[in-house]
């Protein structure tokens, strides 16, 4: 601590505002991560030697919350809780794997290593952010000033901060220990540059197998199927793999759920009614911010909240109006008139895009025009006559709509019409339309709006579990499905998942302790009630897989289509030898047969892949290894059974090569060493041993 204890002897007014949340390896920077209590009741898990107990895994999960919370705003879901839960979990394996790594490597930092660092030329970014002005420039003086006398009031947030940099530091030697064998190739930075700033032109002619081979589509032989697979075996291996049936009991929020947000709303606009200022009642309560700088045509709130709202003055209050998602109330701040008139119209269609006779169709829409200018209820009119989708549900009702929105014939009849008028028939390209106007307006509001999300409360989610309890009861006594037909329950089943795809669940969702359930109990076993997004599900297993390869018997229907297609590339393969014979042109070859022909591309690079061909890697290495003029044998690339040319390649310029090379060198470095430490923390996870007991604290 020698050059913090030097730091603190000093004072000045300078004061750091230090309030940092570090996921991953910082996350964990302020706990003591040396502590061991093997064997507590409250271990939530072991990771090698490493004794995890509830209170320090829950101590950060609350702040991983209370960081995301203040990013995206509101509250989180149980769903959010569970995948950060899984988030820390990981976070704490990965911590522990690099611990073990460093102490194993006798990694260690001098305080005289923080010291150079901190008042050297290039400083940590934790530190010097704190010391740019407004131009972005960082402020070496006032940097060295306030080192020298940072005060007394900082002294707890250089602690922490000089703990953060000797993480850092740790954590940057390991690195440089494990890839310190990594080396880039000469030949790959090369390839690179090639790849980003040589020029192509090449010509090919393409056998496409489904042309040349179009009948050949019999069924596949044994011998054909037995050496597919085994030639494809390994897109066939599986891990331990498990099936779950279950049932869901999402947490929908009742009446009286719904009704408190009612009362909620409805008492903070008595508050507004007698005086409260309604913007502090959304800063304190909405769930949705205050935009002072934001106004609203009627076509951009929904036509239930535009009703409401819209025929109001200013400084009205509105609602509760239900949303999406919820209940809202607003009040209108302002109002001004746009230079973009928004027009309300219903029309009825009578289709003539589809073959439809043309005089038919004009003589009915002059019937339903007649019917209408009548005095008949438009949107019935719609309902019955309207051959558009959907008509009979909104009543042919178009909402609001603004210029360029309509075809060119729909928008001049209907922006040349007063509120209330109907005309017609107005032929379009799709056919004869009846329309009625309803309304325009060129109205603008600024809205406050307190928008409150309806969630099932702690009741309903304690009404919601009991049945998910007395389901997974009677199911235990009486059979899980016999159990769900009886009580006319949903019964539905996951695909095959993995343990180690992690904890998510397809279907259910990210629960550890449902997957330990699985992959811990044999089919047929029942589980307990667990947490799912938005309610909860009770699980039956109801069919496991043992690590190893699908047999050809179980893949022999989905492979069928690439054995037959394997089958036509080889005697298209065939065929594209025979007509090439020996030494034959592009021209040539293309004149042979009249499904054939050369394509030249326009200059390219290789890093956008080749025009109509794409990223072929079959094409592109063959392209390399190619002088300009010559033309390759037949092979087979992504699309069929290519013949190609290197028609013309640009000069690689050596100097730029030269100027470029430590830039890529860098990058490929920069690559290959995170690739490095991304399998070996894979590896190491594999070989520590892990006892994960969060299903005992959570469900």
């Amino acid at each position: 601590m020698a050059m913090m204890t030097k730091l603190r002897d000093n004072a000045h007014v300078f004061i750091i505002a230090f309030a940092v949340i570090f996921v991953a390896f910082w996350v964990f920077s302020d706990l003591d991560l040396g502590s061991i209590m093997q064997g507590s009741a409250n271990e939530i898990g072991t990771i090698g030697d490493r004794s995890i107990t509830y209170q320090e895994f829950q101590e950060v999960v609350e702040r991983v919350a209370q960081q995301r919370q203040e990013e995206e705003g509101g509250d989180l879901s149980e769903t959010d809780y569970m995948q950060i839960r899984e988030q820390v979990w990981n976070d704490f394996v990965t911590q522990a794997i690099v611990e073990q790594a460093i102490h194993d490597f006798g990694i260690s930092v001098a305080d005289e290593e923080i010291t150079d660092w901190v008042f050297g030329d290039d400083p940590p970014q934790l530190l010097a952010q704190y010391f740019v002005d407004s131009t972005g420039q960082f402020n070496r003086d006032l940097y060295l000033q306030f080192l020298n006398n940072p005060g007394p009031e900082n002294q707890e947030a250089l602690i922490s901060i000089e703990s953060q940099l000797r993480s850092e530091l740790l954590r940057s030697k390991l690195t440089n220990v494990l890839t310190s064998a990594v080396i880039v190739p000469e030949g790959r930075i090369r390839s690179k540059f090639i790849d980003e700033n040589v020029d192509f032109v090449t010509s090919y002619v393409l056998f496409d197998p489904r042309v040349f081979a179009a009948n050949d589509t019999a069924a596949p032989t044994e011998e054909e199927y037995a050496r597919y697979y085994e030639k494809n075996k390994d897109r066939f291996k599986t891990e331990d793999m498990r099936t779950l049936k279950f049932v869901m009991f999402n947490e929908v929020p009742s009446k009286g759920d719904t009704a408190a947000i009612v009362n909620e709303l409805s008492t903070l606009r008595e508050l507004a009614e007698t005086g409260t200022d309604f913007l502090e009642l959304v800063e304190s309560n909405s769930t949705e911010p205050y935009d002072p700088e934001r106004w609203l045509s009627r076509g951009e709130v929904s036509p239930e909240v535009a009703t409401q709202v819209f025929s109001e003055p200013v400084g009205s209050i509105v609602g509760p109006l239900p949303t999406e998602i919820g209940l809202s109330l607003y009040k209108i701040i302002d109002e001004r008139q746009s230079d973009d008139m928004l027009y309300h119209a219903s029309h009825i269609l009578l289709r003539t895009d589809g073959g439809e006779d043309e005089n038919e169709q004009k003589r009915m829409a002059e019937e339903v025009l007649a019917k209408a200018r009548a005095g008949e209820n438009f949107a019935r009119l719609a309902a019955t006559y309207s051959e558009e989708p959907g008509a009979a549900e909104r009543g042919g009702d178009l909402s609001w709509f603004g210029k360029d929105r309509m075809v060119k014939e729909f928008e001049d009849a209907v922006f040349g019409s007063r509120p209330g008028e109907i005309k017609g028939p107005v032929k379009t390209q799709f056919g004869y339309h009846v329309i009625k106007v309803h309304d325009r307006s060129a109205r603008e509001l600024k809205l406050a709006e307190i928008r409150l999300t309806i969630r099932a409360g702690s009741g309903t989610r304690d009404n919601v579990f009991e049945r998910a309890r007395d389901f997974a009861y009677f199911a235990s006594e009486n059979g899980f499905e016999a159990e769900a037909a009886s009580q006319n329950l949903d019964v539905q089943e996951t695909p095959e998942f993995a343990k180690q795809a992690g904890s998510y669940i397809p279907n259910i969702g990210t629960n550890p302790a449902l997957v330990k359930f699985a992959f811990e109990n044999s089919v047929g076993t029942i589980s307990d009630v667990h947490r799912a997004s938005g309610g909860y599900v009770v699980a039956m297993i109801s069919d496991r897989r043992s690590a190893g390869y699908r047999p050809l018997e179980e893949v022999r229907e989905q492979i069928t289509p690439q054995v037959i297609f394997e089958r036509q590339n080889q005697n298209t393969l065939n065929k594209a030898r025979e007509l090439a014979g020996n030494n034959s042109s592009l021209e040539q070859i293309a004149a042979a047969n009249p499904n054939l022909s050369v394509t030249t591309t326009p200059p390219f690079r290789l890093q956008t892949g080749i025009p109509n061909v794409g990223a072929d890697q079959a094409y592109i290495g063959r392209l390399l290894r190619l002088d300009v003029g010559e033309t390759t044998k037949p092979f087979r690339g992504q699309r069929g059974i290519f013949i190609a040319r290197l028609d013309n390649r640009s000069d690689l310029d050596e100097n730029a090569y030269e100027s470029k090379k430590p830039e890529i060198r860098q990058q490929l470095l920069s690559s290959m060493q995170n690739d490095f430490i991304q399998s070996w923390l894979e590896q190491r996870r594999d070989e520590i041993n892990i006892t994960d007991n969060r299903d005992r604290f959570y469900r």
